[in-house]
């Protein structure tokens, strides 16, 4: 319901000059920030993570609009030094911050300009747009889906997908991004997300109160059956109709293995969880509280993800 205006700042930088490089093209980026701030008055500027944006370009915007509200949201984990760092930046110029994590891990970040708020990654029916679900079964080409970016010095994870799939040999895995296998994106991604049952949201550190990547809401959003560690604290806001939650890998290869001989219970809880995430963190939800919150209004909605901190 407002009229917005986007830019993408990458491909700006990168294309406005003849060397095609983002780092010569930063200093164009920014003032055409500030040219197009001048030149629409808008009542609210929103960055997400666009770390070329300097933040005395943001400054100079509020000097020449006096009432505009600045937000900011992060999408990244916290327990990532440099991405606190962008964040703890970024508190001191905008108005209101968003993360997706909740509870104690904000607490560094008080003190700042900008409140620093929890919110969920959005469901978008316009793009989590599958109902795996409703596949038949003829259909799948995978039991268990599980992609990640790549593997970092370090992760954990490969092990400890090694260990699910030795736990689990009767379950079809299909494993994007590690052991050879390049990671997926667009449109063969959500293809792959289409013609699998189930999904692992699992991250490099699952102890994070509410934090997920946006695995959650690809895979619930695609309607697949989702894994999740109890540990994470979403289980104050799903409960085990909707998510196959897990303490320990035994308990998860247990419903792995569990969920793959037992179809209908798996597309219940499938179907359940799909619907569960697309009405508390639909898109249209997620957008009003950051309008509410940055606009310094009352909040319009009862949001399910205000709840206690772990």
């Amino acid at each position: 319901g407002h009229n917005v205006v986007v830019l993408d700042d990458r491909t700006f930088a990168r294309t406005a000059t003849i060397f095609g490089s983002r780092k010569f093209g930063i200093p164009h980026l920014n003032k055409h920030v500030l040219d197009t701030c001048r030149n629409l008055r808008p009542d609210m500027l929103l960055l997400g993570h666009c770390q070329m944006v300097w933040n005395m370009t943001l400054e100079s915007v509020r000097k020449q609009l006096p009432n505009i509200r600045m937000a900011y949201c992060n999408v990244d984990p916290l327990f990532d030094s440099t991405n606190c760092g962008r964040i703890s930046n970024r508190a001191e110029t905008v108005d209101a911050v968003f993360c997706t994590t909740a509870g104690q891990h904000l607490k560094p970040f008080a003190g700042k300009r900008a409140g620093v708020h929890f919110m969920p990654n959005p469901f978008d029916l316009a793009i989590e747009r599958h109902r795996a679900f409703a596949t038949p079964d003829a259909a799948y080409t995978a039991d268990v889906f599980y992609g990640i970016g790549g593997v970092y010095k370090g992760d954990t994870r490969p092990d400890f997908i090694r260990r699910l799939q030795a736990a689990c040999p009767e379950t079809r895995f299909r494993i994007q991004g590690m052991f050879g296998v390049p990671y997926i994106n667009g449109a063969p991604f959500m293809e792959a997300l289409s013609a699998a049952k189930m999904g692992l949201n699992n991250s490099r550190d699952n102890s994070m109160y509410l934090y997920s990547s946006d695995r959650m809401a690809q895979y619930m959003g695609n309607g697949l059956m989702v894994f999740m560690d109890r540990a994470s604290g979403f289980d104050q806001l799903f409960d085990d109709t909707e998510i196959a939650f897990y303490k320990t890998e035994d308990e998860l290869a247990e419903k792995v293995r569990y969920y793959t001989k037992h179809d209908a219970e798996r597309r219940t809880v499938a179907e359940n969880g799909w619907r569960k995430g697309h009405a508390l963190f639909s898109s249209n939800l997620v957008a009003q509280y950051i309008l509410d919150v940055t606009l310094a209004n009352p909040l319009s909605q009862n949001y399910a993800w205000l709840v206690e901190a772990a």
